[in-house]
């Protein structure tokens, strides 16, 4: 059976907070679990016109991951936010099957948005192999020795 990616629902929290906790402390801090919990807890009152769009990835009824983008700052510019697959199904493809599910679904709501997305340096390769490149790099950012990246997705390159 194939992997399906499908909207967020309310019932998922606890499901993606196991998913985002199972990639802590290497990919997250602790301290960004209730940033997370936090977001998803916006989603459960977003409203119709929100510009914020989170999904999951599903095998045989299981949560394998969530992940989404917005606009949050109305600009026209797309974040993609909390990218993750439990780490039990790392290097699997889950999480290019939803990064590239993310990338077709703001081609189609925003098709002239410029793309980003920060990350570690634990993930910058994921991107970079997808076509993300590097605009900044700050070092320490999330944590000591957890280095912030900033990338940004050219659509005319793919």
């Amino acid at each position: 059976m194939m992997a399906q990616i499908r909207e967020y629902k309310p019932k998922d929290k606890e499901a993606c907070l196991t998913a985002f906790k199972s990639n802590v402390p290497l990919f997250f801090t602790k301290e960004e679990i209730a940033d997370f919990i936090r977001f998803l807890d916006t989603l459960q009152s977003r409203s119709e016109d929100s510009k914020t769009y989170f999904y999951v990835v599903v095998l045989e009824n299981e949560i394998l991951g969530c992940g989404g983008f917005g606009d949050k700052d109305n600009t026209g510019v797309i974040s993609l936010a909390w990218g993750l697959i439990h780490s039990d199904f790392h290097k699997k493809r889950f999480g290019d099957l939803l990064l590239k599910y993310r990338l077709a679904q703001i081609d189609k709501i925003f098709p002239s948005g410029r793309i980003l997305v920060d990350t570690t340096q634990f993930s910058v390769g994921f991107y970079e192999k997808s076509g993300f490149k590097i605009t900044s790099i700050t070092n320490d950012y999330y944590s000591e020795g957890m280095h912030r990246y900033d990338l940004e997705y050219n659509k005319t390159d793919k």
